[in-house]
């Protein structure tokens, strides 16, 4: 492939030269070489294709009406040679090498014509999108209007990495409106993104008209909140045919996700007899993991979700239905007498496969219908169902497994593809250093990992906020997916992202900040005593401004210009300034210096893999947590005790001892039945330092940090510190998730 498109960029002849600021293409083509001179588009440019290529001339006359749109003034043009002409742009798929596939193409411009080629329509269409950032940016907006523009000269021989290159839109917790959903399907287009993921689905809404049971839109399309406000809102199925049909001009698949079994308490509420327990349920107002779920002990189930999926399969062309199964407490049908006698009558083994024998059924009903399923990677628990597809959220890890179970996999896991989380948490360089190819996986399966989506849930993201949160970050996970790896650079990528931010512009995006607009780094002191902070500014033009005495930091505040060494504890506040008026909100960081800074300590639990807080130190490394559980500071663990021994180096006056945790309920994030301290000056005998129960209700709304503190009433002298947090156990009766494992975050042990 590579020695192709060497070929054919040779077969131009003009002298390259290097034009700054002209070319800058997101995603970047795999081989591009910029030429000399310039093609000028205007009303003597005619606009043709052969003639004996339907897709050629479908594109040929898609890109003759965008550009007379705005005003250029085009002219349809013929030519019965079915060969290029003077100041022309020609399109078809004569001499176009099949290596390039189905969504591949060559753009070749010089001073006389541009000539497109391509296998299939999509080739051309990406084509386009590639000749329209050549455009002027101002190009893209509204206002746009002239007779002529010219654009640089040169080759371009460009296929994608991935075949399956989305963006999942969570329509459900917030209601997307149709024209806005059109937008996204422009701007994923614009992007060479190929696949709109469409929940429409969830616990707090049901988002698609179903003629068959009207209810799933009467009743399970609104919510009443706690003010007495209704809020929702549904498509009906002439909305849904007008944004597929959008969506197919423009070459995105739309894939429809219908939840199941899990997260489907707006359909319970509008018929609450396919639940296990048959009793009134409302349409959450809440976010969350919910133990009300279909009931798969009961036949009238299956009658209503074939009889929803078979409105669904005709108003959908994908090959494709996303049927969810993530995040489905078993409780209810561990519990329910209908659920127990199908898991006998199956001779299934627990409930995990009750969940497989449930998709799996679907999966059939689907397979007979001429569409294939796609799951989240909890499917893959309890086995493997019928033919399923996988779409790993939890971690690459879980791709891995799925390629070990020969599923074909959609890898979006959340340390890289989440764009609900922040900027702090999942910047715009770490999805650029995205991979969906799992590390050490047999280079015989690649083919099974299908590409990947960056996922848009929308608990807290109303549809006025959803630009920020997706953009910049939607052009890196583009590249990812359309450029090889040997291809990327992030410094060259960031230029790049910084001159298209005017395209972006131009097409009205409200793009949020590359990273955090202040970020903190800190390590121990060469002391052993002290802790050293670093802040950085979110991008380039920024100034720092900082408080150490709980104020808020002001344009008047400490400007930062070097490390800030800390000698006790500290809150630091921190916010980025720009010509004195501050960018995004302001910062704080909290440490605490005590005898356990930095010393050695032996965890007798395995924290969780995506929260374990910077390393196995986390709980001596000076830092507090905040209250955003994924803030990269909390270690936790789900279902088990936090035990942790620290070892302070030598026998010392110890008085207080203490340890924060995290309180997020509707997170499954309990506060410790009961925290027990311990000393030891041989580190084998231990003794009671002091014990503290847990005071706080766990009904208690709000999201809040509690500090478990035991007082000696003398100080004791003393080598080794243990501290015990006893797990509360399973989530209680009253919570949406009963009777699933609880999770307990800690962020630093404090012994003073």
């Amino acid at each position: 492939m590579r020695n192709l498109l060497f070929s054919i960029i040779a077969l131009v002849t003009i002298t390259s030269c290097r034009q700054p600021n002209q070319v800058s293409i997101i995603p970047k083509p795999v081989h591009l070489k910029e030429l000399k001179g310039k093609f000028t588009i205007s009303n003597k440019t005619t606009v043709f294709a052969n003639s004996a290529d339907s897709a050629a001339k479908e594109n040929a006359a898609y890109l003759l009406d965008f550009l007379n749109d705005k005003g250029i003034g085009c002219i349809e043009g013929r030519n019965e040679q079915n060969v290029p002409s003077q100041n022309s742009i020609f399109l078809t798929s004569n001499d176009c090498p099949d290596s390039l596939g189905t969504e591949g193409y060559i753009l070749e411009i010089t001073p006389k014509q541009i000539i497109i080629k391509a296998n299939r329509s999509s080739g051309f269409f990406y084509a386009i999108q590639t000749l329209r950032q050549l455009f002027p940016s101002d190009f893209e907006s509204n206002s746009f209007n002239a007779h002529k523009i010219s654009i640089p000269c040169l080759a371009i021989v460009d296929k994608p990495r991935f075949s399956w290159r989305g963006m999942n839109l969570d329509c459900c917790r917030h209601f997307m409106e149709k024209d806005f959903v059109k937008r996204y399907i422009d701007l994923l287009a614009y992007h060479k993104m190929n696949v709109l993921h469409w929940h429409l689905t969830e616990d707090q809404g049901w988002r698609i008209e179903i003629k068959k049971y009207p209810k799933l839109t009467s009743v399970g399309a609104w919510r009443t909140n706690a003010d007495g406000t209704v809020y929702g809102g549904f498509y009906t199925q002439d909305d849904v045919r007008e944004i597929v049909a959008y969506a197919t001009k423009r070459h995105v698949m739309i894939v429809p996700e219908i939840e199941m079994p899990g997260h489907s308490v707006a359909a319970l509420a509008a018929y609450p007899h396919l639940s296990c327990t048959g009793k009134p349920l409302k349409v959450e107002t809440n976010w969350g993991v919910f133990k009300d779920i279909y009931c798969a002990g009961n036949d009238s189930t299956f009658i209503f979700l074939q009889d929803v999926l078979s409105e669904i399969v005709h108003l959908f062309p994908s090959p494709y239905i996303h049927i969810g199964g993530d995040e489905a407490p078993k409780y209810r049908w561990e519990n329910c007498p209908k659920c127990q006698a199908r898991l006998h009558r199956e001779k299934l083994d627990n409930y995990e496969e009750l969940q497989r024998y449930f998709i799996s059924r679907i999966s059939k009903f689907l397979e007979s219908k001429g569409k294939a399923i796609i799951g989240w990677d909890e499917i893959l628990e309890g086995g493997r169902p019928h033919n399923a597809i996988v779409q790993a959220w939890r971690g690459i890890d879980r791709a891995s497994e799925a390629l070990k179970a020969n599923a074909p996999v959609i890898v979006s896991p959340t340390s890289h593809c989440y764009f609900d989380y922040p900027v702090e948490v999942t910047s715009l360089q770490k999805v650029y250093n995205f991979n969906p190819i799992p590390e050490g996986a047999d280079s015989a399966k690649y083919a099974l990992v299908l590409g990947g989506e960056c996922n848009m849930w929308t608990e807290r993201a109303p549809q006025e906020t959803i630009d920020s949160k997706v953009f910049p970050r939607l052009l890196a996970i583009s590249e990812v997916l359309w450029t090889y790896p040997a291809e990327r650079d992030y410094d060259e990528f960031l230029k790049r992202v910084r001159y298209h931010y005017n395209r972006l512009n131009a097409l009205g995006v409200s793009y949020g900040l590359e990273q955090s607009a202040v970020s903190f780094k800190s390590k121990v002191g060469d002391d052993g005593k002290s802790i050293v902070v670093e802040l950085f500014e979110g991008q380039d033009n920024l100034d720092i401004r900082y408080t150490t005495n709980g104020d808020e930091p002001t344009a008047i505040s400490s400007l930062y210009r070097k490390p800030i060494s800390l000698t006790q504890s500290t809150t630091v506040s921190a916010a980025a300034f720009s010509n004195g008026v501050r960018v995004g909100e302001v910062f704080e960081r909290s440490f605490a210096i005590s005898k356990s800074l930095n010393k050695p300590v032996e965890l007798g639990y395995s924290p969780a893999e995506k929260y374990l807080g910077g390393g196995l130190n986390a709980l001596v490394d000076g830092r507090l947590g905040t209250e955003k559980y994924n803030d990269g500071i909390w270690q936790a663990v789900q279902g088990d005790d936090i035990i942790a021994t620290v070892d302070l180096g030598s026998i010392q006056t110890v008085s207080t001892i203490s340890v924060g945790f995290l309180k997020n309920t509707p997170s499954w994030i309990f506060l410790p039945k009961r925290v027990e301290f311990y000393h030891s000056s041989n580190g084998k005998d231990f003794l009671p330092f002091g014990f503290k129960d847990n005071p706080v209700n766990p009904k208690q709304e709000g999201i809040f940090i509690f500090k478990f503190k035991a007082d000696a009433k003398k100080s004791i002298a003393t080598r080794w510190i243990k501290v015990v947090a006893i797990n509360p156990g399973p989530c209680p009766d009253w919570h949406p998730a009963s009777g699933s494992p609880t999770w307990l975050f800690a962020d630093e042990i404090v012994v003073e």
